[in-house]
């Protein structure tokens, strides 16, 4: 697969780069500034920590999945990459740092009972609500951003959008959506919140 110049080898178990994946790509392109520091929460194939390589002084790119671990190593390695850290993280458990701007495309579609529960599908379950992930994040993300940080984060109308709004507002940020597309049976946003 390849997007905006970035070659991407898929893998197994890996959550494989999709619709919400390149809105968000396209959002992180227009966030990003020359010299920042980013955290791609999440990364699975690793292809939004390269795309923000370029501009980035420096990316750290997590995921919770060993899988996508190494996926995400190999195809920083073959495109190239030398400014991206590629760490096993249970969200925020191995970040010790501070960022100008995180990037997350979270689990967020309300657990189907009728899927499996297998390493691939942890990349959407987003528990009963969708919210499970999505809470923990926006509770702790704020402790790993430098003053006036933002955050760019996928979210699905299908997850209560609004619950997400009022959570980064209660956690001292101001919020607006800065993408949105419509998809048969739910709308996609991406979120930006920046800490005041």
């Amino acid at each position: 697969m390849e997007y905006r110049g970035v070659r991407i080898e898929t893998c197994d178990m890996v959550y494989e780069p999709c619709d919400d994946t390149f809105m968000l790509a396209d959002a992180l392109l227009e966030e990003l500034r020359q010299g920042d520091t980013v955290l791609d929460m999440g990364t699975g194939t690793g292809m939004l920590a390269i795309l923000a390589a370029r501009r980035a002084s420096r990316v750290v790119a997590v995921d919770v999945n060993p899988g996508a671990v190494v996926c995400a190593r190999r195809n920083v390695s073959a495109n190239g990459v030398r400014n991206v850290e590629v760490r096993e993280s249970d969200l925020f458990s191995e970040v010790r740092e501070r960022f100008d701007l995180i990037v997350f495309n979270p689990p967020y579609l309300p657990r189907d009972a009728a899927e499996p529960r297998d390493e691939l599908a942890r990349a959407w379950d987003g528990g009963i609500d969708g919210r499970s992930v999505v809470d923990r994040f926006i509770s702790e993300c704020s402790q790993h951003l430098r003053r006036g940080g933002r955050v760019l984060m996928v979210q699905s109308s299908l997850s209560a959008p609004e619950k997400t709004l009022e959570m980064f507002l209660r956690q001292g940020f101001e919020v607006s959506l800065v993408a949105e597309q419509r998809f048969f049976f739910e709308r996609l946003y991406v979120v930006k919140a920046v800490l005041k």
